[in-house]
């Protein structure tokens, strides 16, 4: 609006505002920096979660998960990977995928023994389980995953 002098009229904000809004602005900057987490999960014959995130505060973007199935040895040795998403609030996780590895280094060919699996983007929840479904010898399964937006 203009005022009698011909000068616009503008509301400024106090300097406090802009602080917070330049703190608000790097904080979500740093959040869409890929994160990662993980640990070696000791093969014990049940189904074991690798990897969860059960509640998250809002829509996260899970990448990719993976798994060194290397100490796998033995030809009877099997590695059932599984996959479970939450669709709605208060849900259940419900089975998305399964991947199955057999044999040695999981069955991988031309040395590859680190297997990746593709994670989705979603909003109430992701569970991510290994189970040793053949062979009698416990192995660990060092892994991580790697999340856009924070764990």
């Amino acid at each position: 609006m203009l005022g009698m002098t011909g000068v616009t009229s503008q509301a400024v904000a106090p300097a406090t505002t802009l602080v917070r809004v330049e703190d608000l602005h790097d904080l979500l900057e740093a959040e869409l920096a890929l994160q990662e987490t993980g640990v070696i999960l000791a093969w014990s014959g049940a189904e074991q979660t690798l990897y969860i995130n059960n509640a998250p505060v809002g829509c996260f973007e899970p990448r990719v998960l993976f798994c060194d199935v290397d100490e796998m040895a033995a030809e009877a040795d099997q590695a059932t990977f599984r996959v479970y998403y939450r669709i709605a609030a208060g849900g259940a996780l419900l089975l998305q995928d399964v991947q199955i590895y057999t044999g040695v280094d999981g069955g991988l060919l031309n040395s590859i023994t680190l297997i990746a699996i593709d994670l989705y983007p979603n909003r109430f929840g992701v569970r991510v389980t290994l189970e040793r479904t053949g062979g009698q010898e416990d192995y660990d399964f060092p892994w991580s995953v790697f999340v856009e937006g924070g764990p």
